[in-house]
Parts: structure tokens; C-alpha cells; sequence
């Protein structure tokens, strides 16, 4: 799917993936203690706004400025406080070694896209 067309997604009156962190995520992290996460398509946010609530320092990343305003205010309302990145996963170059753990849940790109825009932290950090 193209921005625009997450965009529109996002735009709707309810949550397009619900408000808690997806099941997967959950189970793989919570024994990790917390440290640096990088939350790539975070979307709207509901894993980096889970990490930022167990003591992660988070950073999420997605190209829809729709999803991105929607988890800044759903943040902002549990209190929790994430850097949110607007920019294409394609193009975006986060610091090498800057983060404990590179989350990646349900990034919708082909597998090679996908291969190369995470492949800046394949020895840095543990994946999910």
C-alpha cells in the first residue's frame, strides 16, 4: 500500500490495530529488560507506546503522518513519551549500534525492500 492509502486508513474513527501490543510482541519482550527500542512501521503505535510503558526509551518510525499524529496523541494520553519519526522506511538510516532492540511487526513491503531497509542492525541488535 502506498502513504496515502495508510493515511486514509488511519484517518478512520477507530483504531486500525487496536490499542494493545500485538500478542507476539509481548510474549518476546517482556522478559527483556528495557533499553533502546527502534519500533520500525510503528503505524499507530501501540507496540512503541507498550515498550515506552515498561521503561523502553523508543523511537518509531512510519511514513503515515496520520498514524504517527494518532499515536503522538494516544501517547500523550497514557503519558508515555516515544520520539516519533515520520520518514519511509525505505530511505530512513537510523545510528548504527544507537539501539538494544529493532523491533519489526508486520512491515508490508516485498521481502527484499523489507531485507534492506533492516539490515542496518542484523549483528546490533536482538530482533522481534
Amino acid at each position: 500500500m502506498e502513504q496515502a492509502a495508510w493515511d486514509e486508513r488511519y484517518a478512520g474513527p477507530d483504531l486500525v490495530w487496536g490499542a494493545g501490543s500485538n500478542r507476539f510482541v509481548t510474549e518476546e519482550v517482556t522478559p527483556l529488560p528495557p533499553g533502546r527500542a527502534l519500533d520500525l512501521g510503528t503505524g499507530e503505535g501501540r507496540n512503541a507506546i507498550w515498550l515506552a510503558g515498561r521503561g523502553w526509551h523508543v523511537t518509531a518510525v512510519d511514513f503515515s503522518a496520520v498514524g504517527l499524529a494518532r499515536a503522538a496523541w494516544l501517547a500523550a494520553e497514557r503519558g508515555m513519551s516515544v520520539k516519533w519519526v515520520h520518514a519511509d522506511l525505505l530511505d530512513y538510516q537510523p545510528p548504527r549500534d544507537a539501539h538494544d532492540l529493532v523491533l519489526v511487526a508486520y512491515i508490508h513491503l516485498p521481502p527484499d525492500s523489507l531485507t534492506a531497509c533492516v539490515s542496518f542492525s542484523v549483528e546490533a541488535s536482538p530482533w522481534v
